[in-house]
């Protein structure tokens, strides 16, 4: 209902009415079609045919110009229009949402005409560049699924900019290799305290590189990508207000079957993964079982090093009893609980005992003022 509303003209009611691919109904695409006259071949210069026919402004004794004036959103999606913008946008400076998604755009000129946009839908495009987006100034949401991007950039100037959607690029290669989504550093940098929604689903990426630098994404899509890892995923997972992650269809996926349980310990705020809730009870109870695992890999590590320590002082000194001349006088208890008796000139014993949690060593020495046992 929400598509078709657009379809039709009617003013959209917020951001969550285009679903995440942005792909837009046949129906809502014939209709949109067929109101501008289009033809359905080649791409179509933006006209203020066009621009009016994507409003249902009641005109009154305005004339067109007046009308498009006051225009705040622009219905051009599904028009063909292409190859750009252009000049057409000076008659609507008071645009501050554009819906020109499925179209032929290979370039963003004339938007530097709008500077009240603030949402800009450009999903299913041919888009190999963003040039053109750095006079979007006061953009907070940006869609550019579905394009032939190879590098996300240009958002320098977009400081406000709080959902950003680049997923599924497939840029024109003349090798045939399908290189990495990049992500300029200063872009990230420039979006690193206002960005809270980064989809990069679907774009070949082998490691997070400059998105560490995002301090406040609390949604993150990475899916559908070639990260081979979950660690791989430990910088950008470690966001203390991150709440959603889509990681499915990565390989680690299908090759960590606990992945969920690790990125759970990653990631301190998670509230879901992969569209699965994260309750409390199974945060506790990750927590608690990594606690003993990391008690017993601790009590391990030191049971071998006293065994270790144990080899060596065998190897040193063998356990063998040394007596004066005078010989033996007694010995009683055993190894495990005690030394004793004695002969009138002396007694050196050195032994070991141990079990399986616990190793000792004993030196018992005795002469003629008592005993000592070490």
């Amino acid at each position: 209902a929400a598509a078709a509303s657009l379809a039709l003209g009617a003013r959209p009611r917020g951001r969550s009415e285009l679903p995440p691919s942005g792909r837009a109904p046949s129906k809502g695409r014939a209709v949109s079609q067929s109101r501008a006259g289009s033809p359905a071949s080649g791409p179509q210069p933006l006209s203020k045919e066009m621009l009016l026919a994507g409003t249902k402004q009641q005109r009154g004794g305005e004339s067109p110009e007046q009308v498009l004036g006051k225009m705040t959103h622009l219905q051009l999606q599904s028009q063909r229009l292409g190859p750009e913008f252009g000049d057409a946008m000076q008659l609507v400076p008071a645009a501050s949402v554009v819906y020109a998604y499925e179209n032929l755009l290979t370039g963003l000129a004339g938007l530097q005409h709008c500077k009240r946009l603030t949402m800009l839908y450009l999903q299913n495009n041919q888009l190999a560049t963003m040039s053109g987006i750095e006079a979007c100034v006061n953009l907070r949401l940006l869609h550019l699924g579905h394009n032939r991007l190879t590098r996300v950039e240009g958002l320098q100037n977009c400081r406000q900019l709080e959902e950003l959607h680049v997923s599924h690029q497939r840029p024109d290669t003349k090798d045939g290799f399908e290189r990495p989504l990049d992500f300029c550093p200063d872009s990230i940098a420039a979006l690193a305290y206002s960005l809270q929604t980064l989809s990069a689903a679907g774009n070949r990426m082998q490691d997070v590189g400059h998105l560490t630098m995002l301090q406040q994404v609390q949604s993150l899509d990475l899916s559908v990508n070639d990260f081979a890892r979950a660690s791989d995923l430990t910088d950008v997972l470690s966001n203390p207000y991150l709440k959603k992650v889509q990681l499915h269809g990565n390989p680690f996926a299908a090759q960590e079957r606990k992945y969920r349980t690790t990125i759970v310990l990653q990631t301190p705020a998670v509230e879901e993964i992969d569209g699965r809730a994260v309750l409390p009870q199974e945060r506790d109870f990750v927590r608690r079982l990594e606690e003993q695992k990391r008690k017993l890999q601790v009590q391990r590590r030191a049971h071998l090093q006293r065994k270790q320590g144990l080899a060596g002082s065998l190897a040193g000194r063998p356990p063998v009893a040394t007596m004066t001349s005078a010989g033996l006088g007694g010995m009683g208890g055993g190894m495990g609980g005690g030394m004793g008796g004695g002969g009138a000139d002396g007694l050196k014993v050195v032994g070991a005992f141990g079990g399986r949690d616990a190793i000792a060593t004993v030196e018992a020495s005795e002469t003629q003022d008592g005993c000592c046992v070490s």
